[in-house]
């Protein structure tokens, strides 16, 4: 059981505020289960399912389906009460079974705020509580709608007791932006701020889509799905996101606020950053542009990690950091990987390039003993590429990758944290705390020990649950310094759980 919810109640518990759910939540889950309806009758429709005898059935099933969401949804509305007291949110519920959960404020990492169409029509706002915790990283453990002043107003109390100090979400809203993102911004950073296989992957089933289409053969209906789900979606949703982008800074809290139709803010205390990041997309690179993100444990957000910056200049991106999180930054002196690194980097890339042109040139010899080509129309132009894409792209890229990854990756430790460069087309800046490492070890693998080389591989909780950093190639001894590090603050006492609640 997670030790941050207590499901038991407690007896000595005495609630100073109580709240019920505003009554447009119903609304909000009556509209989300009419448009799946919608959607099933779009579907039918385009079966050609018309007749009377066959949609009366269907249709009891979606009126079946809204009657249940309704009674369900009224249910929860008039049987779930919020009680928060002076060190403890409880959540009861008494719908098929009586439960209580109880949330530490200590445990919090934040109280985010969201407001969707339904909310704006309403006049309300719903606050998301969310625990400190890997477990349902993405997901709040308590949601509570309210009319936007109680909701402020309980935001305030509830903030006032997880970051120890008074807030006030009116002068809060005053604060001025540390970076100033315009909203062409964040329409680039929907595109190019994914990462370049996403892109590239768009991007082939986009052309692939076109191709078919213009020569009328099958399956562009599908290349258009892959190419929609894999980068419009994301792309529309991103936008949508991080529009009227701001972000500020108040003593030890970090205020992230954006969205266009849903608006959304987060609040959390520089003490619950585990490490900060500095994304660079090959396509973003080539801008002279890169990304800053955070990892908050507790943040609940489907779009995962806090975005402490949109796609921006680099200039921009290492300025707005240096005022927003010094705590992480440290002067850094480029170390990147050693000599003897280059054999063990290049060695595996090369067997798995030598595996392609092999791949490729069993093809081009099967294809061409057994088949005319030229009788296959356009199907020759694709077996042509499939056959470069084996026997030349693929192994030069991999080539490539690993001539970046010996040049360009980079390991070195500051005080408080430690850097890691990673990545090769893509590429990303990491700083982590020494405090916030679980568990950290290095590994060689046969040709690495040859070599006196290995990697090392931290794991600790993330944004969106428990992660895993590897580094680059280095001296063995080097990196497990890392470790040592970690050990020695928690003997001399460096390391305090308390500087971290």
């Amino acid at each position: 059981m997670d030790q941050d919810i207590q499901q038991e109640p407690q007896a000595d518990f005495v609630p100073e505020r109580v709240y019920k759910n505003h009554f447009s939540t119903v609304v909000q889950s009556l509209v989300s289960a009419l448009v799946i309806v919608i959607i099933m009758g779009l579907v039918w429709h385009l079966q050609g399912i018309t007749s009377i005898s066959e949609l009366s059935p269907m249709m009891f099933l979606l009126a079946g389906i809204v009657a249940v969401t309704l009674f369900v949804s009224i249910r929860i509305w008039l049987k779930t009460v919020f009680m928060f007291g002076d060190t403890e949110l409880r959540v009861e519920k008494n719908t098929l079974f009586r439960t209580a959960k109880n949330i530490q404020y200590s445990k919090m990492a934040s109280v985010n705020v969201r407001r969707t169409i339904v909310n704006h029509i309403f006049g309300t706002t719903t606050l998301m509580f969310n625990v400190n915790s890997s477990v349902n990283s993405t997901i709040a453990e308590a949601t509570l709608t309210l009319r936007q002043v109680e909701a402020d107003e309980l935001r305030e109390f509830v903030s006032s007791k997880i970051l120890k100090k008074e807030m006030v979400i009116e002068e809060e809203r005053h604060q001025e932006t540390l970076v100033n993102v315009s909203n062409m911004d964040v329409i680039l950073h929907g595109f190019f701020g994914q990462p370049t296989a996403s892109s590239i992957f768009g991007l082939i089933m986009l052309a692939y889509s076109i191709i078919t289409t213009i020569t009328n053969s099958g399956g562009a209906l599908v290349a258009i799905i892959l190419f929609a789900i894999s980068t419009v979606y994301p792309w529309i949703r991103t936008i949508l996101r991080y529009y009227n982008y701001r972000i500020y800074r108040v003593d030890d809290t970090i205020t992230v606020e954006s969205g266009l139709i849903s608006n959304y803010r987060s609040s959390f205390n520089i003490k619950r950053v585990n490490s900060i990041r500095i994304r660079e997309p090959l396509l973003a690179r080539l801008m002279g542009k890169s990304v800053l993100e955070a990892e908050v444990v507790g943040l609940a957000d489907t779009e995962g990690r806090p975005l402490l910056c949109p796609l921006k200049s680099k200039k921009t991106v290492d300025d707005l950091a240096q005022q927003l999180v010094p705590e992480f930054l440290f002067e850094t002196s480029d170390m990147t990987q050693p000599r003897q690194s280059f054999v063990p980097t290049m060695m595996i890339r090369v067997l798995a390039a030598l595996v392609f042109l092999a791949a490729g040139l069993v093809l081009y010899f099967y294809v061409t003993s057994h088949y005319q080509v030229e009788d296959y129309g356009y199907l020759r132009y694709v077996f042509y590429i499939a056959v470069a894409s084996l026997c030349a792209i693929a192994p030069l890229l991999l080539i490539v990758n690993g001539l970046l990854a010996q040049g360009h990756r980079e390991f070195e430790m500051g005080e408080e944290t430690f850097f890691f460069v990673t990545g090769a087309y893509d590429r990303q800046r990491e700083f982590i705390r020494y405090d916030k490492v679980q568990v950290c070890s290095v590994t060689s693998g046969i040709i690495q020990r040859r070599f006196g080389v290995g990697r090392c591989t931290v794991s600790l909780m993330s944004s969106g649950g428990a992660a895993r950093l590897m580094s680059g190639i280095f001296d063995r001894d080097e990196l497990e310094k890392v470790s040592d590090e970690v050990m020695a603050r928690i003997s001399d006492g460096r390391y305090d759980y308390r500087r971290y609640l």
